[in-house]
């Protein structure tokens, strides 16, 4: 029950100072709970007044918020009567957990049959901010009364198109200090808008493990930062790219980069935790010495993970019988001085929550392309300690949920130095999991005086800016736009864009959107995209092609492996695309191609290779065929239809389907199988899984859970048939 509910609003008396602010009644919510208000009031005030007079109207709603229900109702009543753009939550706000929609993340793929809700769900705000998505209340958490746990509505709308954008403040500690907190950062927030200050100096630090550690992979985000930002690159600009093994001890260089005063945009790709970034799995050894103390190290730490004196003795046996070891090998790893000493090790390979304070970063805005990093359903997790900390950072963007590595996480990023808040550059590229935490409308002074109405809805404005506009983000927002305004025949102006655009970036948004499209044109251009100079299309390319299934695109995916190889992620999804056509196919093309290559001498070797990788592949490849055998268990027939989800196997739809429609069959297997099915959005087999979906929901005899999750996988896939 809302006690009571403030709004503070004014009219909009200010010049637009920005690109992105685009006309008088710019609606701005801070929804905040009534406790926190009445003791940073103000703080807030201070907050509010410095949006008003940047032209915001300011829409202030202090409650006992008890339920999501009551904030979402608040935002889409703004939304509609009062044009909102974007809203804070500040405090104690209920936090929804999402299931039944993972197909909305990059990744994340938890089993919600087996793991504890609080695991199997996602945090995420587009409860919030996506109206149009429609959820089942599930409850209450028992003991974490934030939580509030709700389910996809099979009739809901099942793609991500944010009508606002929102950014999370929670404090990361309790009562007095957990205010402290608020009060010290929008002190800190108010003093850094008062700056105008541009965004022309970045940096970025890829760890290890990320991209593969692939330095083709690492050196490509040059390409697209001097397209997103090319004032950065000239005049008192300044552009890093960091890499993990660059320095022994990296965690010392990216602690000196984050402590630049002049630091505007950090941006990490590495694997994370809500406590932890990883900057490198293990220092970097130099030498035979160093590298035979590092490989101690990590057997110290592997003992340490024993559980029993018996298990620990038989990983030492395994050990001394592969390699010749001593037992100089295996000592320390329960002294103390020496469990010290790797911890302190440990510890400057990465940054914990401990460090931040210490650091006390200065990049105005941080980006973690990781898992976990920004995590706020914990007490505390990186990305908030980052704003927390003393320093200069305000704004920070990560994910509640792990991530793909294949993720693009620089989408239409040149729309923050031209003016646009984060939160609207946010707005534009949001998947479940992404999340601000910090103030969304925090906006860098323009490098130049552009003005885009963001608002507008008149496809021939937009379609004159991707003729026009000199940036190449510009030009990306320009067909994002259109697509959302449905613009008749964008197919077709996304496959020409692609073929003319000089721009690596608007290259990527074409692939981003034409794959939505039911159209011959998204396969033509994927047999140009994958040649194309920037890495990432490339593998993403042979990523589509595999989710396709088309014979004709196995020469393609061929040459990728025999002629890309260098390049780790791009063999890696070219070899992904093995699992997923018939291995006689693969070997007839591979061997009318090898008969080209020129490197005779390494013929032989590259085809045991190649039928080693083959073998490898068709032992996953069985486990798909394990749903369609009676005979197995259903636990392994679960385990089989799990699989799909990664691993579409589009020449056993057919048989699939005969699962699906089969009334004798478990009724929990054919509700598994309907969900997986839903993965096959690319998939050449997808109007039959349709046909049959639609079908089987039509019947009578059609048991309710099962019709529920036939017309989910049918909304899924349509998403990709416009």
């Amino acid at each position: 029950m809302i006690k009571k509910v403030k709004i503070i609003s004014t009219i909009f008396t200010a010049l637009l100072l920005s690109a992105s602010l685009n006309g008088a009644g710019r609606g701005f919510a801070v929804i905040i709970d009534s406790p926190t208000y009445g003791a940073c009031k103000s703080e807030i005030e201070a907050y509010t007044t410095m949006l008003k007079s940047e032209g915001y109207t300011l829409y202030l709603r202090d409650a006992d918020w008890r339920e999501p229900q009551q904030v979402k109702r608040e935002l889409e009543k703004l939304y509609r009567d009062s044009n909102l753009r974007g809203a804070i939550f500040i405090g104690q706000i209920p936090i929804p957990m999402v299931r039944d929609a993972q197909y909305l993340t990059s990744a994340f793929k938890m089993d919600q049959r087996v793991f504890p809700m609080r695991e199997s769900s996602v945090p995420s705000d587009r409860y919030y901010d996506d109206f149009d998505l429609k959820f089942d209340y599930l409850g209450q958490d028992s003991t974490e009364r934030l939580f509030h746990y709700f389910s996809l509505n099979s009739y809901s709308p099942q793609r991500i198109s944010c009508d606002i954008y929102t950014g999370r403040l929670k404090p990361t500690k309790e009562g007095e200090e957990g205010y402290n907190q608020i009060r010290n950062y929008f002190k800190k927030l108010v003093s850094e808008r008062k700056v105008r200050n541009r965004l022309n100096v970045i940096t970025t630090f890829t760890g290890e493990g990320s991209f593969s550690n692939s330095l083709t992979a690492w050196k490509e985000e040059g390409v697209t930062l001097r397209e997103q930002f090319p004032e950065s690159f000239r005049g008192d600009g300044s552009v890093k790219l960091l890499f993990y093994a660059m320095y022994p001890y990296m965690k010392d260089v990216v602690t000196d980069e984050l402590r630049r005063q002049e630091s505007d945009l950090f941006i990490f790709h590495e694997h994370g935790l809500p406590e932890r970034q990883y900057m490198s799995e293990h220092p970097k050894s130099i030498g035979s010495d160093e590298y035979i103390q590092a490989a101690k190290r990590i057997i110290r730490e592997r003992l340490r993970t024993k559980k029993s004196e018996s298990a620990r003795s038989e990983y030492i046996k395994e050990l001394k019988e592969r390699y010749p070891l001593d037992s100089t090998w295996f000592s320390g790893w329960n002294d103390k001085k020496v469990i010290k000493e790797d911890s302190i090790l440990y510890a400057i390979t990465g940054i914990d929550l401990s460090d931040l304070p210490v650091i006390a970063p200065n990049s105005r805005f941080v980006i973690f392309d990781a898992c976990y990093n920004g995590d706020f359903r914990e007490k505390s997790y990186i990305g908030a300690e980052y704003i927390f900390a003393p320093g200069k950072t305000v704004v920070t963007f990560g994910n509640s949920a792990n991530v793909l590595q294949d993720k693009s996480s620089s989408d239409l990023m040149g729309m923050l130095s031209l003016g646009f808040s984060i939160g609207e550059w946010a707005q534009q590229i949001n998947i479940l999991e992404s999340h601000i935490t910090g103030d969304p409308t925090f906006t860098f002074e323009p490098v130049k005086s552009v003005e885009i109405d963001l608002s507008s809805r008149d496809s021939k404005y937009w379609i004159s800016l991707l003729n026009s506009s000199p940036y190449a983000d510009i030009q990306g927002l320009a067909l994002h736009r259109l697509f959302d305004l449905n613009y008749t025949g964008l197919e077709r102006l996304l496959y020409d864009t692609y073929n003319k655009s000089p721009y690596a970036t608007v290259r990527l948004q074409v692939y981003h959107l034409l794959q939505f499209y039911k159209s011959p044109l998204f396969g033509q251009m994927l047999t140009r995209s994958v040649n194309d100079t920037y890495e990432f299309i490339r593998r993403k390319s042979l990523f589509s092609m595999g989710r396709i299934g088309s014979p004709e695109f196995i020469p393609y995916i061929i040459d990728a492996y025999l002629y890309d190889n260098m390049d780790e992620r791009v063999f890696f999804n070219a070899m992904m695309c093995f699992d997923l056509y018939r291995a006689d196919d693969l070997r007839r093309v591979f061997n009318s191609r090898i008969a080209e290559y020129k490197s005779e001498s390494s013929i032989d070797a590259i085809k045991s290779q190649f039928e080693s990788a083959l073998a490898s592949r068709a032992s996953i490849g069985k486990m798909g065929e394990d749903l369609l055998d009676k005979s197995k268990s259903l636990k392994a027939r679960y385990s089989s239809v799990q699989m799909l989800r990664n691993y579409p196997y589009h020449h056993l739809v057919p048989e699939y389907l005969k699962v699906l429609s089969d009334n004798s069959e478990d009724l929990s297997l054919r509700v598994r199988l309907a969900e997986a099915l839903g993965w096959f959005t690319l998939s050449n087999e997808r109007d039959a899984i349709v046909t049959t979906c639609k079908t089987i929901a039509s019947s009578t005899d059609t048991p309710e859970e099962l019709k529920r999750e036939l017309l989910k996988t049918v909304a899924r896939i349509d998403v990709y048939m416009r």
